[in-house]
């Protein structure tokens, strides 16, 4: 795959970003913190294989999603604000942070080694998969169009769920502002 200077350099700008985001505070939303882990689930559901092999590697991912989700949940910092219109609702907004990104990484490093015990793997497809979860991460809705493999389904679907899930227990206010509840506590 031959890579021109300016896409190479819009490909950078775009890391760049996704990079940057686990750093700023943005808003919860449902969307992509419940609507989406269970899409994810949904389509790990519909893509695995059921074999012997396949429930081996699922219990070992199982596990690390769980480690995972731990660590990404660990350094989030909370923050609350004043929403806009009628309802009074206050507004969540959440910084990832660095454990976040790395967690992001060992998922995709973990789905490029899975893809290396299934399938061949050339530089194009790392490269492709890397601009696959980029875009994923960037663009929020295509995930939609996006054609992965169930162990991928699989650990971005789990360790965002229970990412949530322990955010949710660690603040009250998660939970108010996912479910759409009209106050959150104080």
């Amino acid at each position: 795959m031959k890579f021109n200077a300016l896409f190479m350099l819009i490909f950078l700008g775009v890391i760049f970003q996704v990079v940057r985001k686990p750093f700023e505070f943005e808003k919860l939303t449902k969307f992509t913190n419940v609507f989406i882990p269970f899409y994810s689930i949904i389509m790990f559901i519909t893509t695995m294989v059921w074999n012997l092999t396949n429930i081996v590697i699922l219990l070992f991912l199982l596990m690390l999603s769980v480690f995972i989700a731990l660590f990404q949940a660990s350094k989030v910092q909370i923050k609350k604000m004043p929403g806009k219109g009628n309802n009074n609702q206050m507004l969540v907004y959440v910084r990832k942070g660095y454990p976040y990104l790395l967690g992001w990484v060992i998922i995709f490093l973990t789905g490029i080694g899975c893809s290396l015990f299934f399938e061949s793997v050339t530089k194009e497809f790392i490269f492709r998969e890397l601009f696959s979860e980029i875009k994923s991460e960037f663009l929020v809705y295509s995930i939609f169009s996006q054609q992965k493999n169930w162990y991928v389904w699989l650990m971005s679907g789990v360790t965002s769920f229970l990412y949530i899930k322990i955010l949710e227990f660690k603040n009250p206010d998660i939970k108010s502002a996912l479910h759409n509840n009209k106050k959150t506590h104080s």
